[in-house]
């Protein structure tokens, strides 16, 4: 049985699952920075320690950072799919895609910055957590 999917539909389903994870993330990420609100209004919170402090502000800065990145990167991939529709629209020898290639790569060093923000956070909430239950 032949199979009938084009690499355009690989792409587009990369670009589908690219989009899913980058959402995941970015609600990930607000999702945690309200949390951290709720937490700090309690009344335990005056009674963390310097440590616990730490983890807790670093997280929450790397939550707001990675919610930050995450948001840029959907401002270049609308600029970058605007660029490309106003190449095509252009006769063949008058097109340029140098433009293209550098939001391609803005838009990677967004996306992998957002998963290490994402991580570090996650791993600071983690010691926190292991430090209130020790």
């Amino acid at each position: 049985m032949a199979n009938k999917d084009s690499p355009d539909d690989f792409h587009k389903w990369a670009k589908d699952a690219g989009n899913k994870l980058r959402a995941y993330l970015l609600s990930y990420a607000s999702g945690a920075t309200a949390v951290f609100f709720l937490a700090l209004a309690a009344k335990e919170a005056s009674s963390f320690s310097t440590k616990e402090k730490y983890l807790l502000i670093v997280a929450l800065v790397l939550f707001v950072v990675t919610a930050i990145l995450c948001l840029l990167e959907l401002h270049v991939d609308a600029r970058r799919f605007f660029y490309v529709a106003k190449q095509l629209e252009l006769p063949d020898d008058q097109r340029s895609w140098a433009k293209n290639e550098s939001y391609k790569k803005l838009r990677l060093r967004l996306i992998f910055g957002s998963y290490l923000t994402a991580s570090l956070a996650t791993v600071a909430v983690v010691l926190f957590l292991i430090s209130k239950i020790a």
